[in-house]
């Protein structure tokens, strides 16, 4: 990476450029920035080219096809102006190190590398080559080693230079020079010798281990018609299938370059002020070389605001306050004689104790001192909430009415502790709704980002037959705003979301999980044999870990490498009929104290006979559940420690469990034992 040249322009159609990644023979390639995309790979066409009616031509033709590119082993297209005087495309940016300078700067790759590069290089193809599209610039310099695989950085942006005149991937295109898919293959197997320190074909190719060997030299022979095809190349190594994950020598080199750059960042890159969301920018020169030394692609975006020398009054709506640091909201007027809880949590500081009540709604505990100190929502529309991973905020949902009828609606309400304030989110709702004119529809669910700068919001399907509306909404909680909407296809809808990083989120229907893009929507992964809305992520293993219920089992999950670790066998869970209205009501994790969670909820209503249950919480309901122990799977304590929803202490220090008729104990996390109960 470099500064922007004198000469570079300072913006591109609607991107600013950051930083200069490197050129090729027909483009520069840039990392900039716009509203709707915070971070892209800029590909400017150089003016010897632009000026060329038949290359304009040719690229029209291929960036047009580009566009339905689905693949999560390719950098899709997001962007793009073929009109202007100098075009430009815009392509997914992904943090990773390219093949070439992973190689030149460590050596040759590990060989149990080589599967999972091969298996995810010839996946990217075969998506390519299922569309009639081709690659045409495959080489180490297009390859990008990320964290959680190999993909195409690019889709090839010679594509069009390969229709007019030679190919300039030189040393990894084949002998007829051409774009097509066979010149792909070759340079598939051409990569893979590369890779393993071979400088040519000639020279690497007995380096490669036996069981790739023969597959590169088919993919190397002179006649096209011989080779494989990208589909065979899958399907000889085992695929489709979510490649094995890096060897652990090479995840630590990954891991020490993005903490090194991440350091670096810390001390020279912009600073976000709450509220405002302003960055203040250090010089980009000197952020480049931090960049190089640290060797690893990772840039920020600067938003070129003026730097005030005043302090930022305005108010942030996530305060970043401990939760027993003077809270916003005044004490309650009256002690809860029936707590009738429903669903708890700590918060991330451990200080706060929150729990949902069918009677008295959210009410918050100073659980130490066994004291409720503030009752903020007297009532709320679901049991589950969520806290922010910063600051003290609560995010629930709440029933609001509309004012044309008697009809209450869902919204997400956020509580914010340390001020006191509350704020309410409709989600992306139609005009008609904003004014007053129609019923909103639902809110589903509310899951603040890593950071909690942003959060992603689930509304219920709009099935007005005279326009369709989004149904998932990305929030700036700096702002407040809607900065994104996604309008899916019914059949790409889901209910509920939870981040796994700021780029990427796991989507949630209740048949299948999902990895989704989190600025797009894009599917990546999939996950199937799913049997609830909720799933709880593995901290601190080194890996890539989840929870989640498949039928009769809860399942240790590792989402990279997309195999099973461990289960924990539910049969009473997996035995209720389809028919059965039953719910899972918790499903916690925690590495430090080793132990796994999982309760649900029945309603006999719905199961055959009897009559409906009364009024209430779900304690008017049969509940189950199981407490295990992580690495053992031995099955600990009883029905009346584990039947309703339970939380770990983020420190270790206690377990909060809810009792069969309502009441919260604090748990001693060894024993067990009952240390005090608030009700």
């Amino acid at each position: 990476m470099h500064p922007l040249h004198p000469h570079d322009p300072p913006v591109v159609g609607p991107f600013r450029l950051v930083g200069r990644l490197g050129e090729d023979s027909c483009s520069r390639m840039y990392v900039a920035s716009s509203e709707e995309h915070p971070s892209v790979a800029l590909r400017v066409i150089k003016a010897s080219h632009s000026a060329n009616p038949a290359f304009r031509t040719a690229l029209g033709y291929r960036v047009e096809n580009a566009r339905h590119v689905l693949s999560p082993y390719v950098a899709g297209l997001l962007d793009f102006d073929l009109e202007r005087t100098t075009p430009w495309i815009a392509t997914e940016y992904h943090q990773g190190i390219p093949l070439r300078s992973l190689v030149e700067t460590h050596g040759p790759l590990p060989a149990e590398a080589l599967r999972p590069l091969a298996l995810a290089l010839a996946q990217g193809l075969a998506d390519l080559h299922a569309g009639h599209r081709t690659h045409a610039a495959l080489s180490p310099d297009t390859t990008l080693i990320t964290r959680r695989g190999a993909l195409l950085s690019d889709i090839g942006f010679e594509w069009a230079a390969a229709e007019i005149g030679p190919l300039s991937n030189q040393g990894f295109a084949a002998p007829e020079g051409r774009a097509a898919p066979a010149v792909d293959v070759y340079a598939w197997a051409a990569v893979l010798v590369w890779a393993v320190g071979g400088k040519s074909v000639a020279e690497g190719i007995d380096r490669l281990p036996l069981q790739l060997r023969g597959l590169a030299e088919a993919c190397l022979r002179e006649d096209p018609a011989l080779r494989p095809t990208s589909d065979d190349l899958v399907r000889l190594l085992g695929g489709p299938a979510s490649p094995d994950p890096w060897p652990s020598d090479l995840v630590g080199l990954l891991d020490r370059q993005a903490e090194q750059a991440t350091r670096a960042l810390a001390a020279a890159s912009p600073r976000r002020k709450r509220g405002k969301g302003v960055l203040l920018a250090s010089g980009s020169a000197a952020l480049a070389l931090i960049l190089v030394a640290a060797g690893v692609l990772l840039w920020p975006f600067f938003e070129e605001e003026p730097v005030s020398s005043e302090e930022d009054t305005t108010p942030a709506l996530i305060t970043d306050a401990g939760c027993l640091d003077d809270p916003g909201f005044p004490p309650p007027d009256e002690p809860i004689d029936d707590l009738d809880a429903m669903y708890l949590a700590f918060s991330p500081d451990g200080d706060l104790l929150a729990v949902s009540s069918y009677n008295h709604g959210l009410t918050l505990w100073d659980w130490r001192a066994g004291e409720e100190i503030a009752r903020p929502l007297e009532k709320v529309a679901s049991a589950a909430f969520t806290f922010a991973p910063v600051g003290c905020q609560i995010a629930v949902n709440t029933l609001d009415q509309f004012p044309q009828s008697d009809i209450q609606h869902t919204i997400a309400t956020t509580v914010d502790v340390p001020s006191g304030e509350t704020r309410e989110y409709l989600g992306p709702q139609s005009e008609r709704v904003l004014d007053g004119l129609a019923e909103p529809r639902q809110v589903y669910s509310f899951a603040y980002s890593p950071s909690g700068e942003r959060a992603i919001i689930n509304i219920s399907r709009d099935l007005n037959l005279e326009g369709r509306h989004p149904s998932t909404g990305i929030i700036d909680l700096d702002t407040g705003e809607l900065v994104e909407t996604w309008d899916l296809e019914e059949t790409d809808a889901f209910l509920y979301a939870r981040y796994l990083d700021e780029e990427r989120l796991l989507a949630i229907d209740g048949r299948t999980l999902e990895v989704r893009q989190a600025n797009t929507g894009r599917r990546e992964q999939t996950v199937r044999n799913n049997s609830s809305l909720r799933v709880d992520l593995l901290e601190g293993t080194g890996k890539e870990e989840l929870v989640y219920a498949a039928q009769d089992r809860v399942l240790r999950w590792d989402l990279e490498a997309g195999t099973e670790i461990d289960s924990f066998p539910v049969p009473d869970y997996g035995d209720l009929e389809e028919h059965t209205n039953h719910s899972v009501s918790n499903l916690r994790v925690d590495t430090e104290l080793g132990l796994l969670h999982f309760s649900y909820a029945v309603s006999p209503a719905m199961s055959g006979g009897g009559d409906p249950p009364p009024p209430g919480s779900d304690r008017r309901f049969p509940n189950h559940g199981h407490l295990w122990d992580l690495e053992t799977g031995e099955e600990i304590g009883d029905e009346d420690i584990a039947s309703r929803p339970m939380d770990f202490h983020p420190d270790g220090e206690a377990i909060a469990s809810i009792g069969p008729e309502g009441d919260v104990r604090i748990l001693d996390p060894e024993t067990f034992e009952v240390i005090d109960t608030l009700s």
